[in-house]
């Protein structure tokens, strides 16, 4: 019965079909955040109509996310077509940065028709010209999102290997849950373990590897069951109030579930 209820507890915050989808906190994305002046603005439009790689991909920047002038005045307006269609002239002239961003537009829902073929040509042009961590992240998300999570796994890897501590963390998932690989509890704990401890990681995923080994303490797979360790990750991972799946979790504990 305890068991049932434990499981009960955990799978009201983790989809066991996608582990790796957590509720989060909708911090959204700041907008207008580029201040440029007028002559600048139309200097760098000038050069992206030259074809000049790098000023494309941040002419498609600003009208991604929008520009203000140095008053505070809106100098262009947001618009994700006209973005997109700058970013495709970037990446078609070169730009890795451009080649990645359109791939996750791609792959993606972003107001466009998801394209997985296309989006993988242009996340794999961006990984053979040298965005090797972000790009191969990119993939495997692609690959895990069209259901191909052998392919995911290998992309995983790849971006371990070019460093992104971060991607640690999906291969603990892979590993845990059976995703693509086989079923291997205590591989999963190494991972989030190795994550937990990562130099090239940031903090929202340190605090995601110890959620999750705060899962294994739980279940007791992988580990020897605890459930004041458990608690022990639940609060670091929610150590700057901010991580909503530790939060529900903490608080079932309280309440004895």
């Amino acid at each position: 019965m305890k068991a049932r209820k434990a499981a009960r507890g955990i799978y009201s915050v983790i989809d066991p079909r996608n582990p790796w989808k957590l509720p989060r906190q909708d911090w959204g994305f700041p907008r207008y955040s580029y201040k440029v002046s007028g002559t600048e603005w139309k200097d760098l439009v000038a050069r992206a109509k030259l074809g000049d790689a790098d000023a494309e991909w941040r002419v498609g920047g600003m009208y991604d996310d929008g520009c203000k002038d140095k008053r505070g005045r809106i100098l262009v307006r947001c618009n994700a077509r006209l973005a997109r269609e700058w970013y495709r002239r970037a990446a078609e002239h070169g730009s890795v940065s451009a080649q990645n961003t359109l791939g996750v537009i791609l792959g993606g829902n972003y107001g466009v028709k998801r394209n997985t073929r296309a989006a993988l040509l242009w996340l794999k042009r961006a990984f053979r010209g040298g965005d090797t961590s972000s790009a191969a992240n990119n993939i495997a998300i692609t690959y895990r999102e069209s259901g191909d999570f052998r392919e995911a796994v290998r992309w995983f890897k790849k971006a371990v290997r070019a460093g992104d501590d971060g991607d640690r963390i999906q291969l603990g998932i892979h590993s845990y849950w059976g995703k693509g690989v086989r079923t291997d509890h205590a591989e999963a704990v190494r991972y989030f373990r190795r994550a937990a401890k990562g130099k090239n990681i940031s903090e929202s995923e340190r605090d995601d590897a110890n959620f999750y080994l705060a899962i294994a303490y739980l279940e007791g797979k992988g580990v020897k069951k605890s459930l004041s360790m458990a608690r022990k990750h639940l609060e670091r991972a929610n150590r700057d109030n901010d991580h909503l799946a530790a939060q529900r979790l903490l608080k079932q504990i309280d309440r004895g579930i």
